[in-house]
């Protein structure tokens, strides 16, 4: 009968100077499910902003991102000390020398007091570090000085996922263009002059805009010839369609919207205020014919625009983020401070 106090080892902890740096992370379970049973195995990749974005949640300093999902991380104390073991260097250094074995030992090499928890972030708009980021590029071909960044590059450097990234990407008819080689954010008159030549030459090779663009019409629509590379009419063009197969289709509901936001964005840059009936009828003129009628004040954001007693309409000023923030942040942290360990004085 075997003496279990005569095996038992001798456990012990390293000085606190010589510990290794370790953290434990506490995984949600539909995410654990995710990389345990996906017969596609998943990266995890752990991501923080470049720099501070007015207009941002302080939560996505740090986070965790799946390709479609985001996880905020906090830090959680532990009531008790984790320590992290390996067997230790005596025992190992006799089992290679062929010494008599003694009992194994084990030596705690780390001590965690806390753990990093995730939980699911909400659903969040990638467009504020986007517009912070990106070059605006303007409809005489200049754009700001800003630093030029490739598409995968841009994506590294927003605490999101890369389907959240891709959405607002769309939206905002950002492209990427071979020369220079970066991305850009197309100025509201950018944007507005790419749509119109792309109608007019929809007009010119009798390309219906409202069925199904084939590969063939959507080349022809794109007039590589104009002063803006094809990238950006090819992104005008994306952010109110979707892909069906090979074919492009251009959503009536996101068009309308979307067209009557960019003339309001183009009044606001342009300091101008319109009478009603002449905002309307522009909007109107900058949709496909079938469409016309679908220009009404009741399908944009009453927060976009302010209407006069006067008839008068003009956009409205957009919310201060940058004070709003600097307000809300005066007491945070760096993440790479917020998940420190804390030194115990004696």
């Amino acid at each position: 009968m075997s003496n279990n106090a005569q095996e038992a080892g001798v456990f012990s902890i390293l000085p606190e100077e010589h510990r290794q740096q370790f953290r434990l992370l506490e995984l949600p379970p539909d995410l654990l499910a995710i990389l345990l049973t996906s017969s596609d195995p998943q990266s995890l990749l752990f991501k923080s902003a470049s720099e501070s974005i007015p207009g941002t949640p302080s939560e996505t300093e740090a986070v965790i991102c799946t390709p479609d999902a985001t996880y905020n991380i906090r830090q959680v104390n532990t009531s008790n000390s984790l320590y992290i073991c390996q067997p230790s260097a005596a025992a190992a250094s006799q089992e290679r020398n062929g010494r008599e074995r003694e009992p194994p030992g084990l030596q705690a090499i780390a001590q965690n007091d806390f753990t990093l928890q995730l939980s699911r972030a909400g659903p969040t708009s990638a467009a504020p570090y986007l517009k912070a980021l990106l070059p605006t590029y303007a409809s005489t071909g200049s754009y700001q000085t800003k630093d030029l960044l490739t598409k995968q590059q841009l994506f590294d450097n927003i605490p999101l996922s890369e389907a959240e990234c891709a959405i607002s990407w769309q939206d905002l008819a950002c492209f990427e263009s071979p020369e220079p080689k970066s991305c850009f954010l197309p100025s509201p008159s950018a944007r507005a002059q790419a749509w119109k030549s792309i109608l007019d030459l929809a007009v010119a090779n009798r390309a219906d805009m409202t069925a199904p663009l084939s590969p063939q019409q959507v080349i022809l629509i794109l007039d590589p010839n104009e002063e803006w590379p094809v990238e950006l009419g090819r992104a005008v063009l994306g952010s109110v369609s979707n892909m069906d197969g090979d074919d492009v289709v251009v959503n009536a509901d996101k068009c309308v919207v979307t067209i009557g936001l960019l003339q309001l964005a183009v009044a606001r840059k342009l300091r101008r205020t319109l009478g009603l009936r002449v905002f309307l009828a522009e909007w109107k003129d900058a949709l496909p014919e079938a469409w016309r009628a679908q220009a009404e004040m009741s399908k944009l954001p009453r927060t976009e625009y302010v209407i006069s007693e006067g008839r008068q309409i003009k956009a409205a000023e957009p919310i201060d983020a940058e004070a709003a923030a600097t307000k809300a942040d005066t007491k945070k942290r760096k993440w790479h401070d917020k998940f420190r360990a804390s030194k115990k004085t004696a």
